[in-house]
């Protein structure tokens, strides 16, 4: 988490605007879209339930208005008078017996049968009745042999069983008592499936039901799902309403509850496609909000990154300011503040420069005002001449050297001279050191030829002071027989560049680079770093390389300039 926090802190601050533009787009199109769905899911929920509710509630108003025909029909024959006519008449002939039970009890208890498909048959159970006639009336011995007779209770209402299995059937039965005596038991036998078929007929396209009389026991149980929403617990209701979204109904008269149940997942898929469906949208949405984003990013930053890129020329030496803005922002403000700041330092810079550049003309001035060339000059020629009378030909070399030396360093008081003349320069000072040195060491040139190149001007005086630390802290300090010291004058595209080098003792990188710094203790070597830093800028400078007993090379790397020399 530290990593990640550090990473975005050191990116880019368009890219951080970028991901905070994002973020604030993100986060709340995120929070409506999961609002929103579920928003939806619970509003197919309550739609679901709504119309398992009203389907539920007209299948069991279905079943409730049949319920009350049976009912109905029960209590008619229970209270009819021809029925109760035959419970008690009195023993007769056989023929007069069944001719009663033709003329008046068949038509009774065969008739309903005609006009309602769900009744099977209706029978009348009676201790009064010792034979059977056909399916109509029963002995009341007969009775206590059905299934459902040993599931009546006391009541004299009417009682609703139910058989499950290969034979299905729905029994209403009603007692009827003489005292406590149990004289007669009216069954109705319905059909099973037609019973409950304006409920089955609901239980489509993975929708199952579940019926349950007073006592729990399960009167029904069906469904019509894939295999992956089945449940594992048909007839648990507790399972159902736990799993699945459902809707329960009691009904009257015979205290069945009806359940009808459904997958969530079903009733929740339309939400979900409708999601995914839109998820390309989602995706062009967050594509356009991050191009948006950078865009505005872009544009917003623009500004900045421009004066960062201006501030980090500024460093490296380049101190002109090419950024700019006319808005009265925050961000214009700064470019403003930082121009004037800038125009300010360089009209500082410029102060001081032109006050080292004027006190050291002044110096240089003042040195040369001291010597007197032409008295110099004169001396120099009368000492050679002496030389050459007396047959000391070394001591006119050594003459010859040094009014060529003073003759190019004093350049008529001139600051400025050509690459030639200070190559002569230095070849005549590199004369008087050998013949100082009893040539203990060797010197190898390699000069560019070119004479575009010998007429450039350059500031005078600049390799002296090298070549002399060369000799001096160099070569004169190392015990190694093959000294030599090179000097080298190459050009590249923009620049001059003069070499010097030596094999001799070789210094430790600090002190190289010390001995350019300000705190060089060396005034020739500070005063020629000041004078090129005055003149070039970051477009020149003077580097140094060196390793103890491998040498050290100095580089001075000065622009080229359109200056030629004057004829």
């Amino acid at each position: 988490m530290k990593n990640l926090l550090q990473s975005f802190k050191n990116l880019k601050f368009r890219y951080k605007l970028t991901l905070l533009v994002l973020a604030a787009g993100l986060i709340p199109v995120a929070i409506i879209v999961v609002y929103m769905q579920s928003g939806m899911m619970n509003l197919l929920h309550e739609n679901e339930v709504d119309n398992l509710e009203k389907s539920l509630e007209q299948s069991v108003g279905a079943i409730e208005n049949q319920e009350q025909i049976y009912e109905n029909l029960v209590d008619y024959l229970s209270y009819s008078q021809d029925l109760r006519d035959i419970l008690t008449m009195e023993p007769r002939s056989d023929y007069e017996t069944y001719t009663e039970y033709v003329n008046v009890a068949d038509p009774l208890l065969q008739m309903p049968s005609l006009y309602h498909r769900e009744i099977r048959e209706i029978t009348l159970y009676a201790e009064s009745i010792e034979v059977p006639h056909g399916n109509t009336l029963m002995p009341l011995d007969r009775a206590k042999e059905q299934g459902w007779y040993g599931l009546l209770d006391s009541s004299s209402l009417m009682q609703w069983t139910v058989t499950r299995g290969a034979n299905q059937e729905i029994t209403a039965s009603r007692k009827f008592y003489d005292g406590d005596d149990i004289t007669a038991v009216l069954s109705m036998s319905l059909d099973y499936k037609a019973v409950l078929e304006p409920f089955t007929n609901l239980l489509l396209d993975n929708t199952g039901g579940i019926i349950l009389d007073a006592d729990g026991t399960v009167v029904y149980s069906g469904y019509s799902m894939d295999d992956e929403y089945r449940p594992s617990m048909p007839e648990s209701l507790e399972y159902i309403q736990d799993n699945y979204t459902c809707t329960i109904r009691e009904m009257n008269g015979t205290d069945w509850t009806f359940c009808m149940y459904r997958p969530t997942e079903i009733i929740t898929r339309s939400a979900t496609d409708l999601l995914i469906g839109n998820i390309p949208l989602v995706g062009i949405c967050i594509v356009l909000l991050v191009l948006l984003g950078y865009l505005f990013s872009r544009r917003t930053v623009s500004c900045l990154e421009r004066l960062t890129e201006n501030m980090n020329q500024i460093h490296m030496g380049f101190r002109k300011v090419t950024v700019s803005s006319n808005s009265n922002d925050e961000v214009g403000v700064l470019i403003r503040s930082f121009r004037r700041m800038m125009d300010q330092m360089n009209h500082l810079i410029s102060e001081v420069y032109e006050a080292k550049i004027k006190l050291q003309n002044s110096e240089m001035k003042a040195l040369q005002a001291q010597i007197n060339p032409h008295f110099l000059y004169n001396s120099l020629s009368i000492i050679n001449w002496k030389a050459l009378e007396a047959g000391e030909e070394e001591i006119s070399k050594v003459t010859l050297a040094l009014s060529t030396y003073y003759r190019t360093s004093l350049n008529k008081g001139e600051t400025m001279t050509t690459v030639e003349s200070e190559l002569n320069n230095i070849r005549a000072y590199l004369k008087i050191q050998l013949i100082m040195h009893d040539n203990s060491f060797h010197v190898i040139e390699h000069i560019d030829p070119d004479r575009n190149l010998a007429d450039l001007m350059i500031p005078k005086l600049i390799l002296q002071p090298f070549v002399e630390n060369a000799i001096d802290h160099g070569l004169d300090l190392s015990e190694r027989e093959d000294k030599l010291l090179s000097l080298t004058l190459r050009q590249e595209e923009e620049e001059i560049i003069f070499e010097i080098s030596d094999n001799g003792a070789g210094m430790e990188e600090e002190k190289a680079h010390e001995i350019i710094s300000y705190q060089s203790p060396g005034y020739g070597v500070r005063n020629v770093c000041e004078r090129i830093r005055v003149l070039y800028g970051s477009r020149g400078g003077v580097s140094v390389e060196s390793s103890p007993g491998q040498g050290t090379k100095v580089t001075v790397r000065i622009p080229k300039k359109a200056e030629k020399r004057m004829e």
